[in-house]
Parts: C-alpha cells; sequence; structure tokens
C-alpha cells in the first residue's frame, strides 16, 4: 500500500463501507476498469488519470493541492448518508415505488456510479434505480422536450390523441438502411424517403418507474391520419403497424424485426410503410406507445378508417410515448410500392378543390 492511499484512508478502512461491499449490491454500481478505480481512490499515477483519453493532455495534468484529503472528508461523509438510507430500506417496509426511490438516492453521490453515468450513460444497467434516475434527467432535459414539441407542432396532438402525460422515452430506428443518416435513432419530426422505411422499425420504451399494478405487456400502434379521403375530400386516419401483448422491462425494452419473427403472436397489423402518393401533402407517421391493463385477446379494427380514440378506450390502453416522422412522395415509393404488391399511386392536382373528386 503506497503512503498516499494509507494516508487518504487511514481513518477507516473502504471495504468497510457500504459502498465497497458488493455481497447485497449490484457490481455494476462499481468502476469495472481497475486503473480507472485505482486513479479515483489513491490518486492520479505520475501518467495522470486515465478518464483523459489524450495522452498529452494527461501527462501535464496535476491535481489540486489537498485534494485527496477533501476527497476523503466529502467520501467519507457521503458514504455514511447512504448508509443510513440503507438501513431505513432494512427497517421499514416499503412500496416499490419508495424503494426504489430510496435505492437512487442512497448511490446518486457514489463517486463510481458518477462516473459511469458521467462516460458511459447508455450503457449503464437499467436495472438499478440509481442508473434509471439519471438516464430520466437527461431525457427530460432534452429528448422529452424535443419530441413534446414536435408532437404538437406536428398536430400528433390532438389530431391522433387528444394529448399525452410522457412516461417512458420512444426511440426509433430503421436498421437495414445501410447509410448511417437512416439507419440511426430517427430525430422526432424527420423527414425520411420511403426505402429507408420500407422494413420494421426498432423501438425502443424506456421506463424509469413501471407502476406495481402495471401487467408488464404493451400495444405499440403507428397511424397516419393524413390518408387521402377521395370521397369527402378530406383525409382519414389507417393503421399501418399493430403490436400488443409485448412484454417488456427495464432491461429487455426494445423490440426488435428479429423478436416479431419468433413472436409473430404479438402482431396484429403487419407493418406497412407509408407511401404517399404524388403531389399529396407531407404525411405524419405517429407512432404510439401504450400500457395494458391485462392481456388482450383478439382486437376488433378497420386498418382503413381506423379511430385511435375509441380502440384505445375499447381495450382500456394508457399512452405513456410516442414518436413520429414524416415523408413526401419520392422516387423510390413506387419501387416500395412493388415489394408490398401494391398498386401504382393516384396522381393529385397541386390545388385542392373544394368539391369531392368522387
Amino acid at each position: 500500500m503506497s503512503l498516499r492511499f494509507a494516508r487518504l484512508f487511514a481513518s477507516r478502512s473502504r471495504s468497510l463501507g457500504v459502498w465497497s461491499d458488493f455481497k447485497s449490491r449490484s457490481s455494476s454500481l462499481k468502476l469495472l476498469d481497475e486503473k480507472l478505480h485505482k486513479d479515483l481512490f489513491e490518486g492520479s499515477s505520475e501518467s495522470g488519470p486515465a478518464s483523459i483519453a489524450d495522452k498529452s493532455v494527461r501527462a501535464g495534468y496535476h491535481s489540486p493541492p489537498l485534494i485527496d484529503d477533501v476527497f476523503k472528508l466529502a467520501y467519507n461523509e457521503l458514504e455514511e448518508n447512504s448508509q443510513k438510507i440503507y438501513s431505513q430500506i432494512a427497517s421499514e417496509k416499503l412500496s416499490t415505488k419508495k424503494l426504489e426511490q430510496l435505492l437512487a438516492k442512497a448511490e446518486e453521490t457514489n463517486p463510481e456510479v458518477l462516473h459511469n453515468v458521467t462516460y458511459n450513460l447508455e450503457n449503464v444497467d437499467r436495472s438499478q434505480p440509481v442508473y434509471r434516475r439519471y438516464l430520466q434527467k437527461k431525457w427530460e432535459s432534452y429528448a422529452l422536450m424535443v419530441t413534446m414539441q414536435r408532437l404538437e407542432q406536428l398536430h400528433v396532438i390532438p389530431d391522433t390523441l387528444p394529448t399525452l402525460e410522457p412516461a417512458v422515452d420512444v426511440r426509433i430506428k430503421f436498421g437495414h438502411n445501410s447509410k448511417g443518416e437512416f439507419s440511426d435513432w430517427v430525430v422526432p419530426g424527420a423527414k425520411l424517403p420511403a426505402f429507408a422505411v420500407e422494413m420494421p422499425p426498432t423501438i425502443e420504451i424506456q421506463e424509469f418507474s413501471i407502476p406495481e399494478e402495471h401487467s408488464g405487456l404493451y400495444s405499440v400502434l403507428l397511424v397516419n391520419p393524413d390518408t387521402p379521403d377521395l370521397e369527402t375530400n378530406s383525409f382519414r386516419t389507417t393503421l399501418n403497424y399493430g403490436l400488443h401483448n409485448v412484454p417488456l422491462t427495464y432491461t429487455e425494452n426494445t423490440i426488435t424485426p428479429g423478436k416479431l419473427l419468433t413472436n409473430p403472436q404479438w402482431i396484429f397489423k403487419k407493418y406497412q410503410p407509408l407511401l404517399p402518393e404524388k403531389n399529396a401533402p407531407t404525411q405524419r407517421a405517429c407512432l404510439w406507445v401504450f400500457r395494458q391493463e391485462k392481456e388482450l385477446s383478439a382486437v376488433d379494427f378497420n386498418s382503413e378508417d381506423f379511430d385511435i380514440r375509441s380502440f384505445a378506450d375499447t381495450n382500456n390502453l394508457t399512452a405513456v410515448g410516442a414518436h413520429v416522422w414524416r415523408q413526401d412522395f419520392d422516387r423510390s415509393v413506387n419501387q416500395v410500392r412493388e415489394k408490398y404488391g401494391l398498386p401504382k399511386g393516384n396522381v393529385y392536382h397541386r390545388v385542392r378543390g373544394t368539391t369531392p373528386l368522387l
């Protein structure tokens, strides 16, 4: 043991503290990189801290005076506070929600947890309440605001459902694309060509706090509220994709085309991409995620004239998240139509009249 390490923890061995006891705590709450762990608790080596990737910057790094002593005092104080919370957890009968809140609070100032959150948040263990809290904070600070802005700005709310109290982070991507610009996570409201969406998307649904009474099952609906209706010279809503009874957890939270191949019972309406017709207005692909109260049996629906509000009410679905992308007619539309065995689309007049076309 180095003199520096001995001085830092002379008053109490770290192995006795709650943050060093992994018999009852997940190993995902610690730093797995031994060099980073050593830098954090023993101080940086002569070559500088491993957390600084640039070797030239790392070599010139110097710790502020007395930083080790300050770290010791702060660490001991925070760890003692955490121990009190764990003692409360052990002595009281708590609801699941309250238990998760206390578990997150007990670890939110743990330096090892904070390092994992700062440098590797996307890959943390999402079964741990503290990591979900930090994921939720990140979501609320940007992605949630962008999503809600686009849902309201593009009138997804209230054209499809009247409102939304978002509880989950919904992300989608189309993994069949080889080009990076179309294979990454889709920014809400983005415009995509037909070829980029011709296959079903991967859908990630991240829960942060699942209600105790929740069935653990989810439904996903993809609707197009901009389908031209020639008889009324207006628009109707069509159902382009329907999933139900999909089991999801904090960690098993992704619906992929591969999972659907092995679980076809989740699909009640096969995926059909939006295929806008020439000179028709921009169409909105509105994807809604619902919590189910219970498992659904056969569901009744008309995909060509779909009433999403009635469907949600009839099946006791609670909307918890949404996403949207947009599409215009492009030169790949006809090719995708052929792949799905669909007839050629219509060509509309650029100026919309006042009387029905049929």
